[in-house]
């Protein structure tokens, strides 16, 4: 809980509101039994975990998407249930993480296929609705040395076009065999300090999201007003 007190014209009056831990989705790229991507996303998730975000694991191989056909979505009047359900799960988050391998310098055909899906089957007028003011960051995870990283500029390109606020801070894991100890968080201290420091960027930019209509109501209670000069007086 977040209280404030009000400035000295206001002295009794007090407020308290209540801050929303930012819900934060997280996607493997690959459903490969022992993938690295899904590895490197457990890890991810378990470091904003301890942050103190809201996680939901979202393990793709459960929609078992078809490869996307316009006349396959005619044909059944709309999208398939399997991808109204995942709208609705990603929809219903502040940010998304994304943990993809490399193939041939793309993200993986499941990521695209998945995206194309979540793009369609908005109404009239709300065309990216699934991924308004979302955020997200971007990884990957190689046994190559390069970490997959060719991959991470597609993925965000793709997410952009679609509305997606991709932050910068990104990580590629190299030699991912070796990268993660027996309880599958990362070994090496350089890439646990990237992904980290990625983590920390996005839950805090998803907080400020999920707490944007408390914080507007706060600032507007609480400051005491705007100057001749547009500067504004903030109570102590």
């Amino acid at each position: 809980l977040l209280s404030c007190r009000s400035n000295e014209e206001r002295p009794n009056m007090t407020s308290t509101i209540a801050i929303k831990a930012p819900r934060i989705a997280f996607l493997s790229g690959s459903t490969r039994s022992g993938s690295f991507s899904t590895k490197l996303i457990s890890a991810a998730e378990r470091i904003t975990s301890n942050l103190g975000a809201t996680t939901n694991m979202v393990d793709l191989s459960s929609y078992n998407l078809p490869l996307y056909n316009q006349d396959l979505e005619a044909s059944a009047g709309g999208i398939p249930p399997a991808a109204v359900d995942l709208k609705s799960i990603l929809a219903e988050q502040d940010a998304w993480v994304i943990s993809t391998p490399e193939y041939n310098g793309f993200p993986t055909p499941l990521l695209v296929n998945t995206f194309t899906w979540l793009s369609r089957g908005d109404s009239d007028g709300q065309m990216y609705s699934t991924f308004a003011n979302k955020s997200a960051v971007v990884l990957s995870a190689s046994p190559g040395a390069m970490g997959g990283m060719r991959a991470i500029n597609p993925t965000r390109t793709l997410l952009t076009n679609l509305g997606v606020n991709v932050l910068a801070p990104s990580a590629a894991v190299g030699g991912a065999f070796k990268a993660f100890d027996e309880d599958g968080n990362l070994a090496d201290e350089r890439q646990k300090q990237m992904v980290e420091a990625a983590m920390t960027t996005l839950f805090h930019t998803a907080r400020d999201v999920a707490n944007r209509e408390a914080a507007c109501q706060l600032i507007k209670k609480h400051l005491a007003g705007v100057g001749q000069y547009g500067e504004i007086s903030v109570p102590t």
